[in-house]
This record gives C-alpha cells, sequence and structure tokens, in this order.
C-alpha cells in the first residue's frame, strides 16, 4: 500500500482546482459570447421587434400613438402651413396637441371610418375600373 505524502495531497488538490478553473473559464467565455450576442444592435432591435409584436396591447397603444400625432401634424400642416408669425406657431402647436389628443382617445373610432372610407374608394376605383 502506497502512502500519500503531504505533498502527493497538496498536487491532488491543485491539479482539481486547476481543473475546475478550466471548466468555470470555459463556462464563462460562452456565457460572454451569448451575452454579447443578444447586446448587439440589430439582435436588440429584433428581439424588440418581436416582443412589440406578439403583445397586443402595446401594438395597440402604440397604433393609437402613431395615429394620434399623424393626424395633429396633419391638421396642423393644412390650417397653417409654413407659418412664420409667432402666435400662427403656437396656435398650431396648441391645436396639434388637442388633435394629437382627441384622436389617440377615439383611434377605433377613426381608424374604422377610415377603413369604410378606403374600401368604399376602392369599390369604386374596381366599378370605375370595370365599366371602362
Amino acid at each position: 500500500m502506497k502512502r500519500n505524502s503531504p505533498n502527493d495531497s497538496l498536487d491532488a488538490a491543485i491539479a482539481l482546482l486547476e481543473t475546475k478553473r478550466d471548466l468555470e473559464l470555459m463556462q464563462f467565455q460562452e456565457h460572454l459570447h451569448v451575452v454579447r450576442e443578444r447586446l448587439k444592435p440589430i439582435n436588440l432591435i429584433t428581439e424588440t421587434f418581436k416582443a412589440v409584436t406578439a403583445s397586443p396591447d402595446l401594438k395597440n397603444g402604440i397604433g393609437k400613438a402613431i395615429i394620434g400625432v399623424a393626424s395633429g401634424f396633419l391638421v396642423k400642416k393644412i390650417l397653417f402651413r409654413k407659418s412664420r408669425n409667432p402666435l400662427k406657431i403656437v396656435a398650431g402647436l396648441a391645436l396639434q396637441t388637442v388633435a394629437s389628443s382627441f384622436a389617440a382617445k377615439n383611434s377605433d373610432k377613426i381608424k374604422s371610418t377610415g377603413q369604410k372610407l378606403f374600401f368604399t374608394l376602392l369599390s369604386k376605383f374596381k366599378h370605375n375600373k370595370n365599366v371602362g
């Protein structure tokens, strides 16, 4: 029977710790690679887009915000165009804010009215195309 000297036990413990360190280093490097991939801008955008398209509440909220901002912008541009008058600019911003707020609150009605108008125009266009 072979006796283990303190040096042999110490060498075995050191070898075990070195193996453990190498394994943990490989795991850390793999984790670091995964984190790097997730933090790339294109991957962040892709994941955010997937989250937005998967959530109906968020999608609906974004749709309402877009309708509100677009309608406010259109109202301002139609009524005030490119005015340099400071009073008209302030009035345009106020009207844009009011119109955006109103449109965001009533986006479902605006959306359904827009769809009806679109389909009406589309059917008239198809009818005129078939006649002509």
